[in-house]
């Protein structure tokens, strides 16, 4: 009776699977099977369940017919893996499909048939005690077994089918399915017909539920399955815990084995001695990972050396040199043989600035393929998934034709918000091995670096310009500058802005942006993305333009600086870390919403009191967890005519004098509100005058400062 759970535990995780297949394989025969596969199975485990807990002697004919009616969905469910081997992992001819289908359907409704109105199958279920038992008749073996064949049917078909194909995506995807049919399969069939007609014991296909999860989630997730393994990390991972067990394991269980046998001399030996064996262990299998292990899983790992070699590319050297340096870093990390990169030009059309192997490709903006690319909002397409995915069901020739023309394995598509500005085209490997999990991996997170090259080339290094800039300017400052400027002017008569930004190097990570919603409603952001110079530049040019790319498609304030501390996390180098503010200003309501994220400065100028007042409160620096959401709290100002806003980053508030004395935010509050009269530009570069002032005109660290001043009406 107790493991009735087990079957209705399984049910949502069905619906899990229903839910998934329906997300990516919406629109195709192959996703409809799937999705019926998984909801049939849902309801023979609800219905098994069911009929354990209504099984009592006044219950009458009820549980027997439930049971009945759960064997029927069961059957169906295996006749549908028949349909699925002829759907995978290409469709089979219409007329093989038409004519197994039909045959398929009468024998699964003349089963059905049979199961519900004969007792030959399932005579009774009975209750003895807590247990449910299910009394069978002549025809139950017949029945399970006719089950199993059909599954072993399936099983030849995507065996045959699978290896046919020449895609090794493919023949991973049908050996994945092809283990859930088979391992699924032979469970249900052990544990509800041929356990309990030898053992005797025959509760054990209470335990079926569990089995056909196995089946329904393997075979979704072969089916769905778009990336091939790395097998040889696998193997490595595998062979290391292995040796792990070996070494530290057995040694320990042994012990302990040791330390239990010596309780017949003293009790007190296995309570005091195994907490101590266990600390031991756990010393031992550091120091064992640390000197051998991490140095076997890391072998062939090229990630972390590409993204450096990467950050260190002299954007100043010349169009041809950063192309020619930027192909041999990638090709010397992943070996592969054709390499083209794809830039939009003046009349926003995709075309190849830059190929060694010779590979051209034009995608017009206004084409179904551009349109298609720019819809997936995927910044890392494999052709493994071009050809396995379902969601690119119907762009599916367009897209190989465009592999085949680059002779591509992977594209790389850089994007400036929604808009696609480049693609980076990856080959296939010399060595015939394709792109697998690990590599999809790090080209997301060199995402960030690309995106930079993309930007140079697209704004800064093209042919007609090229010329003057190399010989007048360093291009990386061109396009640190040009990125900065990009920032939607606040026209509105209600407000008066003001910002200022020095770098301490030229280049640094301050940055401040303006987002104009509509003529009343503002996005604003503010702060300070750490390190120094060029690298620290290029981290704010990236999250500049993944903050706009987040604002387009979340409208949750807290979801949205919550997905910038991930991006922050995940892409950006190691340790980088953000200390700013992110605002909303709602001027038709007079209200400002925020989220400080460790901006050390705000400073409130209240009409009603005449005086600033701190109102940054407590924040967390993005960057160094995972989630933050917990910890992200906004708050809310109103901004009455005559208010005023200040900000700055910790370049103004902690710059020393000679004396070793800091600015701090009480000089500040003094020269913004000594300047107010004279409007926010000018209590801004006043501001930046007393500073430079206080530090004998030294300046060791980034500043930004904003100053905003509300309006009275009579003012407007």
């Amino acid at each position: 009776m107790g493991l009735t759970i087990v079957a209705f535990l399984a049910v949502p995780a069905f619906l899990l699977n229903f839910a998934f297949a329906r997300t990516r394989g919406r629109g195709t025969t192959a996703g409809r099977v799937v999705e019926a596969l998984n909801l049939l199975l849902a309801a023979f485990a609800l219905l098994q369940g069911f009929e354990f807990l209504i099984a009592f002697p006044d219950a009458g004919s009820l549980p027997l017919y439930v049971d009945r009616i759960s064997l029927v969905f069961l059957v169906a469910a295996h006749a549908l893996l028949v349909l699925l081997a002829l759907e995978f992992p290409a469709q089979a001819s219409r007329a093989a499909r038409i004519a197994v289908g039909m045959a398929v359907a009468a024998a699964s409704a003349f089963a059905g048939y049979f199961i519900l109105t004969s007792y030959n199958v399932v005579a009774d279920l009975v209750r003895k005690g807590v247990e449910t038992i299910r009394l069978t008749g002549p025809y139950f073996l017949p029945f399970i077994h006719a089950q199993a064949l059909l599954a072993l049917a399936a099983s030849v078909l995507l065996a045959i089918r699978g290896l046919a194909d020449r895609s090794r995506i493919q023949r991973q995807r049908s050996a994945v399915v092809l283990f859930g049919v088979i391992a699924g399969a032979a469970l249900i069939w052990f544990l509800s017909g041929a356990l309990p007609s030898r053992s005797g014991v025959s509760e054990t296909y209470v335990l079926a539920p569990l089995a056909a999860l196995l089946l329904a989630s393997t075979a979704t997730y072969g089916f769905y399955l778009s990336r091939l393994f790395d097998w040889r990390t696998i193997g490595r991972t595998v062979f290391a815990y292995c040796l792990l067990i070996l070494v530290v394991g057995v040694p320990t269980g042994a012990a302990l084995a040791f330390l239990v046998f010596l309780r017949v001399v003293s009790p007190l030996v296995p309570i005091i001695g195994t907490p101590l064996l266990f600390l031991i262990a756990y010393s031992q299998a550091l120091r064992f990972v640390r000197r051998f292990l991490a140095r076997s899983l890391s072998r062939g790992d090229y990630r972390e050396d590409l993204e450096s070699a990467l950050s260190h590319v002299d954007l100043s050297s010349g169009r041809d040199e950063v192309l020619s340096e930027l192909y041999r870093l990638l090709s010397g990390a992943l070996d592969f043989i054709d390499f083209t990169v794809i830039i939009e030009d003046d009349r926003g059309t995709l075309r190849s600035v830059y190929s060694p192997t010779g590979a051209k490709a034009v995608i017009d903006r206004g084409g179904s393929l551009a349109e298609a690319l720019e819809a997936s909002r995927s910044t890392v397409l494999l052709k493994s998934e071009a050809i396995a995915d379902p969601a690119n069901a119907a762009m599916r020739g367009e897209l190989l034709g465009l592999f085949e023309s680059l002779r591509a394995e992977a594209l790389i598509l850089v994007r400036e918000g929604r808009r696609i500005i480049g693609i980076f085209s990856l080959g296939p490997r010399r060595t015939g091995a394709e792109y697998t999990y690990y590599d999809y991996d790090t080209f997301r997170s060199i995402y960030g670096k690309l995106f930079v090259f993309a930007y140079y080339l697209k704004n800064v290094a093209r042919e007609s310009i090229i010329r003057t800039v190399d010989r007048e300017l360093a291009l990386s400052d061109q396009i640190i500058r040009f990125a900065l400027e990009k920032i939607d002017v606040l026209d509105s008569p209600k407000v008066d802005a003001a910002w200022a930004m020095r770098s301490s190097r030229r280049l640094g990570g301050d940055f401040i942006d303006f987002v104009r919603l509509s003529q009343e409603r503002w996005f604003f952001v503010m702060g300070d993305v750490s390190g120094k110079g060029l690298s620290a530049a290029m981290n704010m040019l990236i999250l500049k333009s993944m903050i706009r790319t987040f604002l387009r498609i979340e409208k949750d304030f807290v979801g949205l600086v919550s997905r910038v501390n991930l991006f922050i996390k995940d892409n950006l180098p190691r340790g980088s870390f953000f200390a700013g503010v992110f605002g909303y200003f709602d001027l038709a309501k007079e209200s400002f919403y925020y989220i400080n994220c460790g901006i050390p400065a705000m400073l409130f100028y209240s009409p009603s009191f005449e005086t600033f007042i701190e109102v940054q409160g407590e924040g967390k620096v993005l960057g160094f967890v995972r989630d933050i959401s917990k910890s992200l709290k906004p708050r809310k100002l109103s901004l009455p005519p005559g208010s005023a806003l200040v900000a700055a980053t910790d370049g103004i508030t902690e710059c020393e004098s000679l004396r070793g004395e800091r600015f701090g935010k009480e000089r500040l509050r003094r020269s913004v509100a000594a300047r107010l009269g004279s409007g926010a530009r000018g209590a801004a570069d006043g501001v930046i005058a007393d500073l430079l002032q206080f530090t004998d005109q030294r300046q060791e660290d980034d500043i930004t400062l904003l100053v905003m001043k509300f309006l009275s009406r009579r003012t407007q």
